[in-house]
Parts: structure tokens; C-alpha cells; sequence
């Protein structure tokens, strides 16, 4: 029990250190959610992160995708520690994989009709 509290209090200073609970918090912010919807503002990061992958590493789509899972996956071990940073229901990490390989076919599509002179 006491390695486990110590564990926490460590995790939890990392992560404040990383990323203040303030901005945790505003980033947790439901935005609108029902039975197979979840979008906050931490979905506009991970939309964001896939762009922004796209521009990296163009032709990267299946490191992306394996990049992403083994984050959620991550993410959701972590979760058991309780910090809000990590806390994550399960239709909220489906819905992370999907804004953020979403951000990067979309990103990939709308530049192939640049390319295409389509747009």
C-alpha cells in the first residue's frame, strides 16, 4: 500500500509537471457525448496530432495507427492510477483512435486534391 502511494504521488507530479490540472481539466470538458459518441476538447488534440503526423510522415498511416493504439493502451493502464490526465472510458478511447487517424486521412485526402488540382 505504501509503494503504491508513493508510486501515485510520483505519477501525479510528473503528469502536473507535464500538463497542469487546469488545463487537464478544460481539455476533460464533455462537449457533447450520448451511447456511441464522445467528443471533448482533447478529441480536437488528437484530430490535431493526426494532421500534424501527416506533415511528418506523409506515407506513415500504419505507424500512426500502431503509434495510437499502444498510447491508448498505455493511457488506459495508467488510468488505474486515478489521475484525470489518464482517466478514460472505453468509448472515449475508440473515439481518440478515430480523431486521430481521422486527422491524418483527412489531412490526406483534402492535400491529394491539391496535388490532383482538384481544389
Amino acid at each position: 500500500m505504501v509503494v503504491r502511494e508513493i508510486e501515485d504521488n510520483i505519477l501525479n507530479r510528473i503528469t502536473d509537471f507535464i500538463l497542469p490540472r487546469s488545463v487537464v481539466d478544460l481539455l476533460n470538458t464533455t462537449i457533447f457525448t450520448n451511447s456511441w459518441i464522445w467528443l471533448n476538447y482533447w478529441s480536437f488534440v488528437h484530430l490535431f496530432a493526426g494532421v500534424g503526423f501527416y506533415f511528418l510522415f506523409p506515407g506513415g498511416l500504419w505507424a500512426w495507427v500502431i503509434i495510437n493504439v499502444v498510447f491508448e493502451i498505455i493511457e488506459f493502464i495508467l488510468s488505474f492510477g486515478g489521475h484525470p490526465l489518464f482517466v478514460e472510458e472505453a468509448i472515449d478511447i475508440v473515439w481518440d483512435l478515430i480523431w486521430s487517424i481521422g486527422g491524418f486521412l483527412l489531412t490526406r485526402w483534402i492535400i491529394g486534391f491539391f496535388k490532383q488540382g482538384k481544389l
